[in-house]
């Protein structure tokens, strides 16, 4: 029997997160947690805490990726990033929701990478931001 998935919803209340247009940079993390180390893979960082859990995550040129404008990627609807570990690697599913022309797009990526930290698979979960 498979252990449940955690669930990390953020919420601008007790978490945080932002888009920087600047730097075409999304991230968000959970507050209160204590941060050890992060994990880069193609781009995106995934912050790690001492429970060897996810507790933030960061993706580089965001806009970019999913193929939209900075000023798209400000109209941010929801973004949820699926991520299973194993033993050997890290495969992040990202769904990202903007708002254009009055209606809700969706956006997907999926990126898959080297476990160099190796965090236990019991570090899978799902990251889930809601505007």
């Amino acid at each position: 029997m498979s252990e449940p998935q955690k669930v990390i919803n953020i919420n601008s209340k007790s978490d945080y997160w932002d888009y920087d247009s600047l730097n075409d940079s999304f991230f968000a993390f959970s507050k209160g947690v204590q941060y050890k180390s992060s994990i880069e893979i193609d781009g995106v960082l995934l912050d790690v805490g001492m429970d060897n859990s996810i507790v933030g995550i960061e993706i580089l040129d965001a806009a970019k990726r999913f193929g939209i404008s900075k000023y798209d990627m400000k109209n941010l609807k929801q973004i949820r990033a699926d991520i299973k570990v194993s033993e050997e690697s890290i495969n992040i599913k990202l769904l990202l929701e903007v708002s254009k022309r009055n209606r809700e797009l969706p956006l997907k990526l999926s990126i898959t990478g080297a476990n160099e930290m190796k965090l236990p698979s019991t570090s899978s979960g799902t990251m889930a931001v809601a505007v």
